[in-house]
């Protein structure tokens, strides 16, 4: 695992040994011909519980760190690139209840086409799903993984209620998780990764319940916040909604993505450079990718519309994008990591320890001999007879 990068080849073996497949309809898209949740959703009613690999209440702090290889003296090499951190929580109630199976539908599309705006990194994806406080799983939250077979397994294992009660959701207790029960190596070099929350529909206003984040996140959340440096959080004291929205936003790029305008709902938690509107959930990749190239100063403003054409994005979901896709804060990161002053890693490079924020000065390690070939015996000279 420490080398594997995500490719169709292994997603396609993933999807395969699943009993997953799939077929192209005329409009060229990935259509799978089976539900990829059944399995997951006829076993969360036998057991009233969701698979470990999406439960929140399970290792509930999410982690996006460095693969290494250990050297043989002891030193680690970084085998892929820099993390990048990537989660998304998306609604799955009501109309949004067939989002997972877009989902894994798109996601070749959705690793290739992030990882073309984020060259050198490890890109490594959290997709978890939301709903309302009424359905059975407020939350669907799974750990940050870089291998097809290991999204692939969770994205199988979520379990979409598409119920959702009023009009209004709960994605205040996904943000929750991502605002302070996540742990990323961006974060620990003064770089952000990204957040997306995608929806239809507003959400309750009401004041974080403690209860409802004990039923998500497990009676241990408040240990686990303090050992991830949130120990003023308790049952007793909790953020307030707006806090909680500025620390989402503290730790990630953080954005939200509407369908029929549901972004004006945000504005409040959202300003203008973090609302996007779109058509239709199968455009997501290119819209995600967009909104990262954008902010890594990896995509231009002038090269926004044919990116998005020549990824198949439709007229009209580029036409809903534009106008907020314009407004993104061009080259954030890079301000960051100059504010940082750091080194960016990148593959190959040396970490004295598994901990270490920065890579061994290259002009500090030992050089290597260089073995050189035996060299070859003389060649007996030959006799001269007389």
């Amino acid at each position: 695992m420490g080398r594997d990068e995500f490719t169709y080849y292994s997603f396609s073996t993933a999807t395969a040994s699943r009993g997953i497949s799939f077929e192209t309809r005329e409009d060229g898209t990935r259509r799978a011909t089976c539900s990829v949740t059944h399995e997951a959703e006829q076993r969360s009613k036998r057991s009233g519980k969701l698979e470990p690999a999406v439960d929140p209440a399970v290792m509930v702090i999410r982690r996006s760190l460095p693969r290494f290889e250990e050297m043989p003296d002891g030193r680690f090499e970084l085998t892929i690139g820099c993390p990048m951190d990537m989660e998304s929580t998306c609604d799955t109630t009501g109309s949004m209840g067939d989002n997972v199976q877009t989902m894994i539908e798109v996601l070749p599309e959705t690793y290739g086409v992030i990882s073309e705006v984020l060259p050198g990194y490890d890109l490594q994806l959290a997709l978890g799903i939301f709903g309302d406080m009424v359905d059975r799983f407020i939350v669907n939250r799974p750990q940050f993984e870089m291998t097809a077979e290991k999204i692939v397994d969770y994205v199988t294992k979520l379990v979409p209620e598409s119920n959702g009660g009023d009009i209004h959701e709960d994605p205040q207790y996904a943000i929750f998780g991502a605002a302070y029960l996540t742990d990323t190596f961006t974060n620990r070099i003064g770089l952000k990764g990204y957040h997306f929350m995608i929806t239809d529909a507003p959400m309750h206003r009401y004041r974080l319940d403690p209860d409802l984040i004990e039923r998500v996140y497990g009676e241990d959340v408040w240990k686990n916040l303090a050992d991830n440096g949130h120990s003023d959080i308790t049952r007793t004291n909790l953020p307030d909604i707006d806090d909680m929205f500025k620390a989402l936003h503290k730790r990630a790029h953080a954005f939200v993505i509407g369908l029929g305008g549901a972004t004006s709902y945000f504005s409040t938690y959202y300003d203008v450079r973090h609302r996007i509107n779109i058509h239709d959930t199968r455009c997501l990749p290119a819209i995600e990718a967009a909104v990262i190239g954008l902010t890594e100063g990896t995509l231009q403003p002038m090269d926004l519309r044919k990116f998005l054409k020549d990824h198949q994005v439709s007229n009209a979901n580029i036409d809903r994008a534009m106008p907020g896709l314009s407004q993104v804060e061009l080259s954030a990161q890079r301000k960051l990591e100059q504010a940082a002053k750091i080194v960016i890693p990148k593959k190959g490079d040396i970490f004295a320890k598994k901990t270490d924020k920065q890579p061994v000065d290259a002009s500090a390690l030992p050089d290597v001999p260089v073995l050189k070939a035996p060299k070859e015996p003389d060649k007996p000279k030959k006799s001269t007879w007389i």
